[in-house]
């Protein structure tokens, strides 16, 4: 027993010596290891949070915090750390004696060191899992345009941006990947925090005065200054938009402004001149060609030429019409900006004036604005902001893209009529040889008519960041934007010609305010391996517009105010509105990633709008996105240094959409009640406007993505390449019936309910390649490639929306019908074969329109028609509405921009290539200069090579009035819109320091640029750039007179001090 006491203490204090011995070598070794703290940043001087950083040789591992900082405990005899992070080059950094380092980081590539904004937050391009694509302000710089939109055509995949008028200020069609609706298809833009659901703005047309409105749907964003914008982002996949909900169905544009940046005080002065051109005119007969045609078909109308025409050669080439209404424009923007920051503060100023003649008689554009910006450290734990931009823009908007338009007018002007008598009198309805010219002078009516446009207005917003603790914030947000508008739609009294003008006023003017609340909580953490970043908020919105109109006659001394007329009604002399819009929202976000490998982003929000009853108030509106990093696999390390980055994205997600029809009651959902005061054939009264639908939902768009992100060659080659399906369902549409009903969406139906139909779907894929060819010390050339391609295609629509057509010339004529199985917007018309040149011909004829065959109806030199279809879709050898079909899209297969940029010493040089293949046009223009049905009007000089008894084989029918063979819409006048256009050259030259440090000055850069360089097309009209009238989908690519882009040709200056 004794014997085993003895064991057990002996084991007892071995254990205790055993133990003792531990932990002198532990405290010995803590005596010698010490604690290594860091910062790691990029090369701008960015934090880089969630950065690894390993202890050589060992497993010691700690990531930096939110703001890029690390500390860790080493061994003695630790000699090295070893940083990483997804998008940067690894890099060894030797510890030093004091233990505290300042490590730079040195991107893979600079697109994936981009940082991004992606809705209520932003991230680095390295760890975004969805489909988003980003300009920044270099990539525009020195563009003569007047809204940041029209820059960014040709920059963003996946973006196709479409200019809609030549006119200064004019409309801008934007559509990220595809079209997603019948209604607006305008993304929403996001300034700070301030949105813009509508990129349309439409000023009170002309159809008042006499004729048609025209093009009156102007860019918002051109009220906005594009020299004020730090960097764009577009959310292009629902993964990304269902953040933003119920507004994000037809995509999202974020757009940061500039700021102001801890340092010295900058003085920026940008400063640019130039002139504009029309690129091209039409080839209309001169008046030696007018007499010899109006000589030759006279007799047909039993009609007798001018005397001044027996002897076409003695004649000069008369009034040149385009010569007239097209003239040289300018262009001047001047740019003053004061920048810096000191202390806890940073500030920015800008002042711009922007100013811009057309090159169309009776159109320009002129903009003042400002922007200022304050940010403040208040305490450790709270930041605080405030930002507001004020514009004040005036637009003189001519009459174009439209029949009775100056263009449309002034193409088929009879070329005998001057635009100014000898006495200084304006020409028109003058009577020769005793025959009245009748036509209008487009120059004169452009002189005495104006749609002038004055809007004011003031947005930004105001906010507080407080840090609870690290990593956890709380922004505090409220966003608002005031509005006025004053539109002067106006006749002058005088003569045109024998023609007495009655001077009119209409006066509409209206005012809008919005505000928005938002609060919402950001964390990030990073825990070795593992990052979890989290967003959830709190957003209420209101807005209120109203508005009120009134109309003048007879003004005294042509003076533009309402107290300066009368009234010629005793009514319908004033009349107004009012309308409010609601909103509240709950969004969150939730992002993971495990060893900068995978990553996993999710995000939800649901919205309750105004605009829907009690049943539908409520959408909800998820996304999702992976990522998977495969370069950072240890696998993949044999992959360097041919690929450096490798990585792969999915995403699904799903949007609403709340825009309306245009003409929809407000709320949308109700029965509305109109006031009409009469007198008319009823009396006095108020009437039903528009139809109940409670159960009136949200239109659903539903995305699924996938893209890939790569870089090459240690960051020389970067590409990113997405493909897509989105699919529109429930779209918001009248419920028309049949028209003999009167129920429908025009202006003297009862208005039909808005409802849920139909579904729509748009697949494609984008691409983009960044390239930097050559760098040295001396010489860098950089190419960026942007392709876009998207197919669209009505699925299906309910019978009782088969209304949707495209209609132009006072409705009249029907281009363009909305048809299931077809892109939306497609044209429909009959299909040619030919002329009827023989007298087999016309024995083998099949009847046209119910035409007997004779030299009144169809003869010989008529167009022939394919019989296509009958009641039950077979042919039935009748020519009628039956055989109307699909003659054409306007979309385009694909689109493209492609960019080099050269840098040499002080010298640099930008080629810009823009363009689009595969849109078809309808030239709407053309259908009037070939017309061939009137002696006054001229025409091209095309029609000299029509159908005769001498000439068999002209490529035109023959001269004929009376009868629709040769007048039916058709795919005649449907051309191919491909189009290559130089869109930009730029050659810019920095003036050397040595010379500017003399006038203490830090930089100064002159630059010569040239917009619109050339054009290579097979398009016979002014442009091929034809885009939406007035927005609207159902007239894409129809040109009725369209104002052409012009050629601006400019120099400037960018100076710093």
């Amino acid at each position: 027993m004794k014997r085993i006491k003895t064991m057990r203490k002996t084991k007892v204090l071995i254990w205790a010596v055993f133990s003792l011995l531990l932990l002198m070598t532990h405290v010995h070794a803590q005596e010698g290891a010490r604690n290594i703290n860091g910062s790691v940043k990029d090369e701008s001087g960015n934090a880089l949070p969630g950065v690894t950083v390993e202890v050589k040789g060992t497993k010691l591992v700690t990531v930096t915090n939110t703001s890029g900082v690390f500390s860790i405990q080493v061994p003695a005899n630790a000699g090295t750390l070893v940083l990483s992070s997804v998008g940067m080059l690894r890099k060894e950094v030797p510890i030093n004696a004091s233990g505290i380092l300042a490590v730079v980081l040195e991107p893979v590539s600079q697109n994936l060191n981009e940082v991004v904004v992606i809705g209520y937050g932003t991230a680095k391009r390295t760890n975004v899992t969805s489909s988003i694509s980003s300009v920044s302000a270099k990539d525009i710089k020195d563009l003569p345009v007047a809204g940041i939109d029209q820059a960014l055509q040709g920059k963003v995949s996946g973006v196709t941006v479409t200019n809609n008028s030549g006119q200064p200020g004019g409309g801008v069609s934007i559509k990220v990947r595809g079209v997603t609706t019948i209604n607006s298809n305008d993304p929403l833009i996001v300034i700070d925090g301030v949105p813009f659901i509508s990129n349309t703005k439409s000023n009170s047309g002309y159809a008042g005065l006499g004729g048609s409105d025209g093009q009156t749907g102007n860019s918002v964003m051109a009220t906005l200054n594009p020299n004020d914008i730090e960097s764009i982002d577009v959310l292009k996949d629902a993964s990304a938009q269902s953040i933003y909900g119920s507004q994000a169905a037809n995509g999202v544009i974020l757009i940061t402004t500039k700021k102001g940046k801890s340092g010295e005080g900058k003085l920026n002065y940008d400063v640019y001149y130039g002139q504009s051109n029309v690129v091209k005119k039409l080839d209309v007969m001169n008046l030696r060609e007018f007499a010899q045609y109006q000589n030759e078909v006279a007799p047909i109308l039993g009609a007798t030429p001018s005397e001044e025409f027996q002897d076409p050669s003695l004649l000069g080439t008369g009034t040149d019409w385009q010569e007239a209404m097209f003239r040289t424009g300018e262009v001047q923007n001047h740019q003053l900006s004061f920048s810096g920051g000191k202390d806890k503060t940073n500030y920015y100023l800008s002042l711009n004036y922007f100013d811009q003649s057309g090159i169309l008689i009776g159109s320009d554009f002129k903009r003042y604005s400002t922007r200022f910006s304050l940010d403040h450290q208040l305490k450790n734990w709270i930041k605080i902001g405030v930002s507001a931009n004020a514009s004040r823009s005036i637009q003189n908007v001519t009459l174009a893209d439209a029949a009775e338009g100056t263009i449309w007018w002034g193409a088929i002007q009879n070329p005998l009529i001057p635009v100014k008598n000898i006495d200084g009198t304006w020409g028109g309805g003058n009577t020769i040889s005793g025959v009245r010219y009748g036509q209008d002078n487009p120059i004169a009516r452009s002189n005495m008519r104006g749609n002038k446009s004055t809007n004011a207005q003031v947005f930004g917003n105001i906010y507080a960041d407080i840090q609870f603790i690290e990593g956890l914030n709380l922004r505090n947000e409220i966003s608002y934007s005031l509005g006025m508008n004053n539109n002067l739609a106006y006749q002058l009294a005088g003569n045109v010609g024998t023609t007495s003008l009655q001077s009119q006023l209409f006066d509409n003017r209206g005012n809008s305010y919005y505000y928005a609340i938002r609060n919402y909580l950001n964390y990030n953490k990073y825990i070795g391996k593992h990052s979890i970043t989290a967003t959830a908020g709190h957003e209420a919105q209101y807005s209120y517009y109203e508005g009120l109109a009134g109309k003048r006659v007879n003004l005294q001394n042509n003076i533009l105010d309402i107290n300066a007329g009368s009234s010629d009604k005793t009514t319908w002399e004033l009349n107004g509105g009012k309308s409010q819009w609601a909103m509240e929202s709950y969004f969150a976000r939730g992002t993971y990633s495990f060893d900068d490998r995978y990553s996993l982003s999710v995000s939800f929000r649901t919205d309750g709008s105004s605009n829907f009853g009690p049943n539908n108030k409520w959408g909800y509106f998820p996304g999702a996105s992976l990522g998977w990093t495969i370069s950072n696999e240890s696998f993949a390390d044999g992959l360097s240094p041919a690929i450096n980055f490798l990585k792969l994205r999915l995403g699904y997600g799903a949007v609403g959409n709340q825009n309306l029809p245009s003409g929809a009651q407000n709320p949308p959902y109700t029965s509305a009640i109109g006031f009409w005061p009469g007198p008319v054939g009823f009396g006095n009264s108020s009437y039903l406007n528009g139809i109940a639908n409670p159960d009136l939902s949200w239109e659903s768009v539903v995305t699924k993505n996938a893209g890939i992100d790569v870089s090459f060659l240690n960051g020389r080659i970067d590409a990113t390449v997405d493909v897509y399906k989105k699919t529109t369902t429930d779209m918001l549409l009248f419920l028309t019936g049949p028209r003999l009903i009167g129920v429908g969406d025009q202006w003297d139906d009862l208005k039909a309910p808005v409802g849920n139909v139909g579904q729509m779907s748009n697949t494609g894929i984008d691409l983009s390649i960044t390239s930097t060819n050559i760098k040295t010390n001396n010489f860098s050339w950089k190419t960026n490639l942007i392709f876009s391609q998207f197919k669209n295609k009505l699925d299906k629509m309910a019978n009782s929306t088969a209304g949707l057509t495209g209609r132009v010339y006072y409705d009249n004529y029907i281009i363009s019908y909305t048809n299931p199985g077809y892109a939306v917007g497609s044209y429909f018309g009959l299909v040619t074969d030919g002329l009827f040149r023989t007298q087999q011909d016309l024995d083998n004829s099949l009847p046209q329109f119910g035409y007997s065959v004779d030299e009144s109806h169809t003869w010989l030199g008529d167009i022939r028609f394919k019989d296509v279809g009958g009641a039950d879709g077979k042919p039935d050898n009748v020519i009628d509405e039956k055989d109307i079909t699909y003659i054409g899209s306007p979309l385009p297969k694909f689109t493209y921009g492609f960019t080099n940029t050269f840098q040499y010493k002080d010298f640099d040089a930008t080629v810009f290539l823009q363009g689009s293949y595969g849109a078809k046009i309808f030239n709407f223009l053309r259908w009037q200069l070939e017309k061939m049905d009137n002696i006054y009007h001229n025409q091209l000089r095309t029609v000299m090579d029509r159908y005769t008894d001498a000439n068999t084989n002209g490529k035109l029918p023959r001269f004929v009035s009376g009868q629709v063979n040769n007048v039916a819409m058709s795919d005649r006048y449907v051309e191919d819109g491909s189009y290559l256009r130089i869109q930009n050259v730029t050659l810019g030259y920095r003036i050397p320091k040595t010379l500017t440090d003399r006038a203490k000055i830090n930089n100064i850069r002159l630059y010569l640029s040239v917009q619109n360089l050339l054009t290579f097309s097979k398009y016979s009209g002014y442009d091929p750039e034809i885009g939406a009238f007035n927005n609207n989908i159902r007239l894409m690519n129809v040109d009725a007179g369209h104002y052409p882009n012009p050629r601006t040709i400019t120099v400037g200056a960018n100076i710093e001090l």
